[in-house]
């Protein structure tokens, strides 16, 4: 690029630079060395039932209000600068306002001189001007309003309100059904009696008490919303959402959290990059999130979670919970019904689910207690810890302990170079495992055990009724079986470089303490399979 050139991008872009911060500015100000004028207008027309009021303004602040009767009340204070008094007082004079009225209401549109094509002029060196409108109206008036670099409030106009303005505020409260929308500036509407659109951008949204329904568009900006009779939609980004006492919701966001509370109707959050938070559902709950947290808590109906890399916890009263994660851990508790999680290089941590639950993950543990429907449980590389399940149980996985407390009914447990353990399980008892020791204490059903290079320590219910079938293969390390003294089994026991030895008397038809045993324990009935490579087997009496 030559010197002429880069000398021609640079004074290109210093002029949008300063066009822009010119945007951002109010157009009339207090400037030293200047000379100030001012003007008043007034006037006052009728308008008719269900007509309206409009208003076209740049560079100065609108303010409407109702009152009682059918009367319009316009005033507007005129203001210039300039280099002198007269200047001043002239620039004042050429501001004209139009004021007109038609079958179809009331109009009112400010003209300034040199009005868009003496931008520059006026703002560099030259005069400037302002206009600032108090309007009274009919309570019932429909309104159209469009404004520029200035405030807008309206208050107590119950007619339907068409409102845009930008590089200002826009308030806007008492009134009927409204569509706002500004840039550049803070948007508050509160106590609407209709349905509320708003669309913002690079500005706040507040709203509070509305009766019908609720649209709102963001951007740059926080969204805060309360009291809202009817369905909500908010659509967000760079900037947190909260939503508290709402009829159904939907909400989109991203670089901001959401928090939604008291919501009397199904929820539906979307969120990237921010935290996700959910209290009070009346409905169910669908919410989806990456890169933040997502908790729940009071959800009537069922909840379904997706994430990536963020934690999901929550509590719910009704009838499923559904969660799919990456990278993040999964804490659920007090649920109503079913739960079931899918996760991947993330912790599982479940209590009191009253439903059946479902628990996937790999790379992380598993804990889980107070499942009285039951639980699968699987998950690679992680260890499982399960406690009071009332139904049956499975857990598997790999390269992790899995430890079992307390099932009512049957438990199977599979994992490879991990222990098992398992304790009070009233039905039958499946493990299989390898590299790791397997210990079954207080088994009500049948047992089978199959491990491979790890130690096997069996013992069956101390009240159960009868004998119940016993299984259990090992190698290269001890067999202990723990049975009361009054079952009956029919036992077959084989070893290699070990022993086998029984505290219970054996009918034997082989030799009591070498490497195979056949006879029978008691009157016989149930079997009692005992094989081992390289290591004893031990049958122990059931102490007391």
């Amino acid at each position: 690029m030559s010197g002429d050139s880069r000398s021609r991008a640079v004074w290109s872009v210093g002029c949008l630079l300063a066009l822009c911060s010119l945007c951002a500015l109010p157009l009339w100000g207090e400037r030293p060395g200047q000379s100030t004028a001012t003007r008043e207008f007034q006037k006052t027309l009728t308008l008719g039932a269900n007509q309206t009021v409009s208003v076209e303004h740049k560079f100065g602040e609108v303010r409407i209000h109702g009152e009682g009767g059918r009367e319009v009340k316009i005033s507007a204070t005129i203001r210039a600068q300039a280099h002198s008094e007269g200047a001043a007082a002239r620039f004042a004079e050429q501001v004209r306002i139009e004021v007109s009225e038609d079958g179809q209401g009331v109009k009112i549109h400010t003209v300034y001189p040199d009005d868009g094509s003496g931008f520059f002029k006026v703002r560099i060196g030259g005069p400037s001007y302002s206009v600032d409108y108090d309007i009274a109206v009919p309570v019932d008036a429909k309104l159209w309003v469009k404004n520029g670099f200035g405030n807008v409030a309206v208050a107590a106009v119950h007619g339907w309100a068409d409102i845009e303005n930008s590089h200002g505020e826009l308030n806007f409260r008492d009134g009927g059904a409204a569509k706002l929308t500004n840039s550049f500036g803070s948007v508050e509407a509160s106590s609407a009696e209709g349905n509320v659109t708003i669309t913002n951008t690079n500005g706040s949204v507040r709203v509070s008490t509305v009766k019908g329904t609720l649209d709102v568009k963001d951007r740059f900006a926080s969204i805060t919303v309360n009291n809202v009779s009817g369905a909500v939609t908010i659509t967000g980004g760079n900037g947190a959402v909260e939503l508290t006492d709402s009829g159904a919701a939907k909400i989109n966001n991203s670089f901001g959290s959401v928090a939604a509370r008291n919501i009397h109707g199904e929820l539906t959050v979307n969120n990237n990059n921010g935290a996700i938070d959910a209290d009070t559902v009346s409905g169910g709950a669908q919410l989806n999130g990456s890169f933040g947290s997502i908790s729940f808590r009071n959800v009537n109906g069922y909840v379904k979670c997706t994430s990536s890399n963020g934690k999901v916890s929550g509590r719910a009263t009704g009838s499923e919970v559904y969660v799919k994660t990456t990278f993040g851990e999964v804490a659920l508790e007090q649920i109503g019904g079913n739960v079931v999680v899918e996760d991947s290089n993330g912790a599982i941590n479940v209590r009191d689910i009253k439903g059946k639950a479902s628990l996937d993950t790999s790379f992380g543990t598993i804990e889980a207690s107070g499942l009285p429907k039951g639980v699968r449980a699987t998950t690679g590389n992680g260890r499982i810890e399960l406690r009071d399940v009332g139904g049956d149980t499975f857990a598997k996985t790999s390269f992790g302990a899995v430890n079992v407390q307390r099932v009512s009914g049957n438990l199977t447990i599979e994992n490879t170079n991990g222990p098992v353990s398992a304790n009070s399980v009233k039905g039958d008892a499946t493990a299989r495992t390898s590299f790791g020791a397997a210990s079954l204490d207080d088994i009500g059903g049948a047992i089978s055990v199959d491990n491979q290079n790890g130690a096997v320590s069996i013992s069956a219910a101390r009240t159960s009724g009868g004998c119940k079938n016993i299984t259990a293969k090992t190698s290269f390390s001890p067999m202990q079986i723990r049975l009361p003294e009054n079952a009956g089994y029919d036992l077959t026991a084989r070893t290699s470089f070990g022993r086998i030895t029984s505290e219970l008397p054996v009918t034997a038809s082989g030799q009591l303490g070498g490497d195979s045993l056949a006879g029978k324990i008691g009157n016989g009935g149930c079997t009692l399979s005992l094989t081992n490579a390289n290591g004893n087997v031990e049958i122990l009496k059931l102490s007391r």
